[in-house]
Order: structure tokens, then C-alpha cells, then sequence
């Protein structure tokens, strides 16, 4: 390879994406790119003596028996009750195959998970909570490494296991609107950059539209949390201060739903009497919250063992495996935490 000559020189010159050059020089399986694009590629390539990376292609080569859990969380991984799970069925499935577990915690900037296989000697990764425009799992993808989201991914073909994000959540809301409200707020349970927390904003949008019944009140929807309690307790309280406020919360998750839940205790409004909450994950804690919390139920332990299963299958018989998605079934959990709204209710300022 000629010095200072890059995939990305090769990109520049062939005019595409850095990760269409790595899916072209490594002939990597799935990649949807017609004929012209990578004739175009091959072209610049060979025009500017480029020659794909080798140690790159042997990364997933040598067999290290390990893989790679990779967090994208702002805070400790182990501070979401949701993780927990998730875990808990990689590593059943991975003790099962005699696979190490190698659990690494990763922002969403400034991140290499090329080095990371590398410096934790790891022969597949299981990426939990992606976020959009990854560039590094782009580039991941692009090096053929083998790889298994839990969520959504627009960085490329992958294999990924997750819910209908969207369909839970407009059974969550459409929950609410049957029950007779008619004034729902949206407290996302992370910023929309993940895929998870847009998805489940999108079908809140879709219940309330269909039931018509938000009008054009965007303020009730714009709450955005950060995975943490205090993020929902802050957004609750923003939006309850508001006149008339909401007789409904539709929390992006469990943790997000205590925050709420406590925020609405300390304004002196009674759950559900005043205020019904749903959360989303029915994680341990949703049970033995006071009210229960009704909440959607995710699969996370089955969710972590389809995914480390894929994970396995794809170190061992890695031509054989072709990038697809896998969705596993939800269902509500209806408890105490959501009823009709009060009769004769008069929002508060």
C-alpha cells in the first residue's frame, strides 16, 4: 500500500461512503451495491495503490473463544436495571459454548471497537444500545468483524435481535387513550440520537394522532431524558407544571417512569387518581413499585441469549450467516399505575 494512501483517499477519489469502500475491497456479504459503485471503487483503489489492510482482515481469524459486550451508555451500564438481564442471557448462552464474556462500557463519541477487539482479544460483538451515524461500527462492519446489534443499526448489514420499538409503543399509549385520556405526555428515556428512543416517540405520535386527540400541542412530547431517574423526575415535574397539564405520562422506560412517578408524588398528585404512568422494559423493580408499574414487557434475558447465540453461530460458521433481523414479541403489563382519569377533572396550573 502506498504510504498515506487510506480507505478514505479511496472514498474521496471513488465518491461513496468510507463504509461502501470497506464492504466493496472486503467483499463483504449482504452489502446491497450495484455494479457501477464498485467498478467506481475497485477503480480509485487500484488508481491510487491502495491495498485493503490484511491485518484488518485477520482480525476475526484467530479464535480467542471470547466476545465482546459492548455498552453504548452515558452512565454505568449496571445502573440500568435493564442491562442486567440482557447480560444475564449472553452469558448463559456463551458459559453454554465455553465462551468468554468481555463487557466494555462505550461512549457514543470518540470510540474504536476495531481496538477494542483487538486489546480484548475478542472473536465477535454484541453492541447493546447503538446509536445512529456510528461511525465506528461502520467501520466495524466494514473489516467484516463479526458483529450482533441488540437494537437498530443504520450503520450497514448486520445482525440484529430487538422489538417492535414502535408498535410497543403505540399499544402503551393507545393503553391510555381506551382508558379515557385524552392529554398524554412523552418523557423519552434518551436523546433521539438512539435508535430505541425515536422509534418509541414515533408510535407515541402514531397513537395520539389516530385517536386525534393531541391537537397541536408539540410541548408534550419534547421531554427528552438521559436513562436516569433525576431526568425523569425533572421532565415530570416540567411537565406537569404545565396548564392544563397531562392527566397521562408515557415514559421511554422503567427508570424513567420512577423518576415520573416520584415527581408526581412530591406535587401531591395521587397514581393513577390524578396521574396515570407506563413505563417501557418491565424490568425487576416495575413490580414493587407503589403503585405496580403497567409497563411494556420486553424479553431483555431472551433477547441477550438470540443475540449471543447469533454471536456464536457467526464466529463458527461465519459464511453461512447472512445479516438479518430478528424481533422478538412484547406485551403490556397492565397494573396499578395507569386507570380512567378522575371524573369532574380540572387540570391544575
Amino acid at each position: 500500500m502506498k504510504r498515506g494512501v487510506s480507505a478514505r483517499n479511496v472514498a474521496e477519489r471513488a465518491r461513496v461512503s468510507r463504509t461502501t469502500v470497506s464492504f466493496v475491497l472486503n467483499n463483504t456479504a449482504g452489502a446491497v451495491i450495484s455494479e457501477e459503485t464498485r467498478a467506481r471503487v475497485l477503480r480509485a483503489a487500484r488508481e491510487l495503490g491502495y491495498v485493503p489492510n490484511e491485518q484488518a482482515r485477520t482480525l476475526s481469524m484467530t479464535r480467542h473463544h471470547a466476545v465482546g459486550v459492548f455498552v453504548c451508555h452515558p452512565r454505568s451500564p449496571f445502573a440500568d436495571s435493564f442491562v442486567l438481564p440482557l447480560i444475564d442471557g449472553i452469558s448463559r448462552v456463551l458459559n453454554k459454548h465455553r465462551y468468554r464474556l468481555v463487557l466494555q462500557q462505550v461512549s457514543m463519541r470518540s470510540v474504536d471497537y476495531r481496538a477494542l477487539t483487538a486489546e480484548d482479544d475478542v472473536d465477535a460483538v454484541i453492541l447493546i444500545n447503538p446509536h445512529h451515524h456510528d461511525e465506528a461500527l461502520e467501520l466495524l462492519l466494514g473489516c467484516a468483524f463479526p458483529t450482533v446489534v441488540i437494537g437498530t443499526s443504520s450503520a450497514g448489514p448486520v445482525s440484529e435481535v430487538d422489538v417492535d420499538n414502535r408498535a410497543a409503543a403505540r399499544e402503551a399509549v393507545e393503553h391510555l387513550v381506551g382508558l379515557g385520556h385524552r392529554r398524554i405526555g412523552f418523557i423519552s428515556h434518551a436523546p433521539l440520537d438512539f435508535p430505541a428512543a425515536s422509534e418509541r416517540r414515533r408510535g407515541y405520535l402514531d397513537a395520539v394522532r389516530t385517536a386525534g386527540v393531541q391537537g397541536v400541542d408539540r410541548s408534550l412530547y419534547q421531554a427528552i431524558g438521559d436513562f436516569s431517574e433525576e431526568s425523569g423526575y425533572r421532565r415530570a415535574e416540567e411537565l406537569l407544571a404545565r396548564d392544563p397539564r397531562p392527566t397521562a405520562l408515557f415514559a421511554g422506560n422503567d427508570v424513567i417512569a420512577y423518576g415520573a412517578m416520584q415527581a408526581a408524588k412530591d406535587a401531591g398528585l395521587r397514581i393513577p387518581d390524578d396521574l396515570s404512568i407506563v413505563g417501557f422494559d418491565d424490568d425487576y423493580l416495575s413490580r414493587f413499585t407503589n403503585p405496580p408499574l403497567t409497563t411494556v414487557a420486553v424479553p431483555a434475558a431472551s433477547l441477550g441469549a438470540e443475540a449471543a447465540r447469533l454471536a456464536v453461530a457467526t464466529v463458527s460458521h461465519p459464511r453461512a450467516q447472512e445479516p438479518g433481523r430478528l424481533v422478538l414479541s412484547h406485551h403490556l403489563a397492565i397494573r396499578g399505575s395507569s386507570g380512567p382519569p378522575r371524573v369532574g377533572f380540572a387540570p391544575s396550573s
